[in-house]
């Protein structure tokens, strides 16, 4: 009786250790995201912000102030930027320059190849306001099914301005005027919305209100549910300003 009374009491001291052990050490299972993300070194915050990580991509914020150059990085491929707010960009390979103060505007994108470390990549904010950007990066190499996703999203009451289109995105711009709606439509799979200007919008599925007159600010971003259901979706400008917001449908 005695031995089996110490059993339990140490079978169970092992089990509280081993609970927090595994509490207090990091998980070992965790995504190591590194291979993804910039790192801007030159900044004050060079890792900026995750702001969406899926299986299929991850979406990385990252602002550069007014006089800031980023500092000699790499690029991993497979890779777009947004521009949340643009700005005068001037860039540089090594100790030349590619380009001097060109603008990028609010919305603009662009595809990045991939850079190693010893190309000496370089770019700095020569404008007088800081430059906020998304960079949106994909984890496959290859394309996410064997039949590319080529269809261009459609809108019934929206025409959708056609930003790029390769091999491994479709990028297109939305614009919602006061009182817009998009019409009942059917998304992509594997879509992205990434907010520019932002304003209050309402949602509907299948004519029913997902949400009402939520304000959503510049730079939010978010994963678009797909129509495997068979679900009609759409958005509309409940506020007073214009609304702008950049669609990416992943290949």
């Amino acid at each position: 009786m005695k031995w089996s009374r110490y059993k339990a009491s140490f079978i169970l001291k092992v089990l509280r250790v081993t609970v927090l052990i595994f509490l207090m050490a990091p998980n070992i299972y965790a995504e190591n995201l590194s291979r993804y993300l910039l790192n801007y070194p030159n900044l004050d915050d060079p890792d900026g912000e995750v702001v969406l990580n899926n299986q299929y991509v991850v979406l990385q914020k990252l602002i550069v102030g007014p006089g800031e150059w980023e500092g000699v990085h790499s690029h991993p491929g497979n890779q777009i930027y947004v521009h949340i707010k643009g700005g005068y960009w001037s860039g540089m390979l090594g100790d030349q320059f590619e380009y001097q103060h060109e603008f990028d505007a609010d919305g603009s994108v662009g595809w990045m190849d991939q850079i190693p470390i010893e190309a000496g990549h370089n770019s700095g904010n020569t404008g007088d306001n800081p430059i906020e950007l998304i960079y949106v990066t994909l984890k496959n190499e290859k394309p996410i099914s064997k039949k590319y996703n080529n269809d261009h999203q459609l809108y019934p009451n929206v025409d959708l301005e056609l930003l790029l289109n390769n091999h491994r995105f479709i990028v297109q711009k939305v614009i919602l005027e006061p009182g817009q709606w998009e019409g009942a439509h059917k998304n992509q799979q594997n879509q992205i919305w990434i907010m520019i200007k932002g304003g209050i919008i309402s949602a509907k599925k299948n004519g029913q209100f997902e949400y009402q007159k939520k304000e959503i600010l510049s730079g939010a971003v978010g994963w678009v549910e797909s129509n495997e259901t068979g679900s009609w979706y759409e958005k509309g400008n409940e506020g007073d300003e214009e609304i702008e917001y950049i669609l990416v449908t992943l290949k």
